[in-house]
């Protein structure tokens, strides 16, 4: 019987190793860390309901996903609990009548049938690689670079995640290095290059700074000091 794979790396309750990496590796980033100071990333558990509530948040507001992710998990039951098979026996039509698209219904089915194939749980989540986990996503009919890394971040807190597609990352980059327009998918990931191994907390430093400059927070109630 083979080994069982080692954990992959999670992010730790204290980076302060990251931001020394990043003020050194760029020094641009010294705005957002200097802004933000301190701050907390809710800690979640990378279960079913997490990435359903990813692909329902797609493309709306936050508003609106909060309404229809509320709405979900009344018919589905405890968030921590939802399994393939419960998820799969809600109809597309009934995900659509909660307020999904037709698209991200089917998104959803699909999710359920990977997460049953693979007999996915957080501890065997916990041991595969990132791009294995975001292979498998991609996959699925529906489900897109973006949420794959999502998942990754907050679901599993990886430290390495970059979502160069983000729009949010992207307009941060744009102010803290003030740039005239906001940079390109290819120009984030040249401008983030420095950031590795820790492109999350770089992400999320950016993403914090961008929110508190609007006067928002992406703040829980537990973090990582």
């Amino acid at each position: 019987m083979p080994a069982p794979r080692p954990s992959q790396p999670r992010l730790a309750r204290s980076p302060r190793a990251a931001l020394a990496h990043l003020r050194a590796a760029d020094p641009a980033m010294e705005r957002a860390i200097a802004a933000v100071g301190k701050f907390a990333l809710p800690e979640r558990e990378a279960t079913l309901h997490l990435l359903c509530a990813s692909v329902i948040g797609q493309s709306i507001s936050v508003k609106a996903a909060e309404k229809i992710v509320g709405r979900f998990s009344e018919r589905v039951g405890d968030p921590t609990r939802l399994t393939p098979t419960k998820l799969l026996a809600t109809s597309e039509a009934e995900l659509q009548a909660l307020g999904l698209t037709r698209g991200k219904a089917c998104a959803l089915h699909g999710l359920g049938e990977l997460w049953r194939r693979e007999r996915w749980t957080s501890a065997k989540l916990d041991r595969l690689p990132d791009e294995e986990i975001a292979g498998k996503l991609v996959a699925v009919k529906g489900i897109g670079p973006w949420t794959a890394k999502m998942f990754l971040i907050f679901g599993l807190r990886r430290p390495d995640v970059l979502p160069f597609e983000d729009l949010g990352l992207r307009e941060g980059l744009r102010v803290i290095h003030g740039l005239e327009q906001r940079p390109t998918p290819e120009e984030t990931k040249r401008l983030a290059a420095p950031w590795a191994p820790w492109s999350t907390v770089g992400t999320v430093y950016v993403w914090c700074f961008l929110m508190k400059l609007k006067g928002e927070t992406l703040a829980g109630e537990h973090g990582w000091w």
